[in-house]
């Protein structure tokens, strides 16, 4: 689906679960990937040469770009949005500071 909200996350992950709360507290509908369980979901992402979860994407457009923790719900919430309205918004760099694959 061209706007499907999509959540690579693992166990045990901090960041993974605050941005599960803040999703869930925007009110969004979203499917969780666990890639320790779902077949090439790390494949995914060290193709996109990520090396940390979670990584948040709608679409084929990757949104979230820095540590989660410096997220608001609000800003959150306006990258989501802007993402399923211009498919340029795919073209920023990968951000750091999560937990490693």
């Amino acid at each position: 689906m061209e706007h499907e909200i999509r959540l690579y996350t693992q166990p045990l992950c901090g960041y993974c679960d605050i941005i599960k709360e803040m999703l869930d507290k925007a009110g969004y509908v979203y499917y969780t990937i666990d890639i320790t369980k779902v077949d090439g979901s790390k494949r995914f992402l060290k193709e996109r040469n990520h090396k940390t979860v979670p990584q948040l994407y709608v679409g084929d457009t990757h949104v979230n770009k820095k540590d989660t923790l410096e997220y608001s719900i609000e800003e959150l919430s306006n990258i989501i949005n802007e993402a399923r309205l211009d498919p340029c918004f795919a073209n920023w760099p990968d951000g750091n500071g999560e937990q490693g694959l």
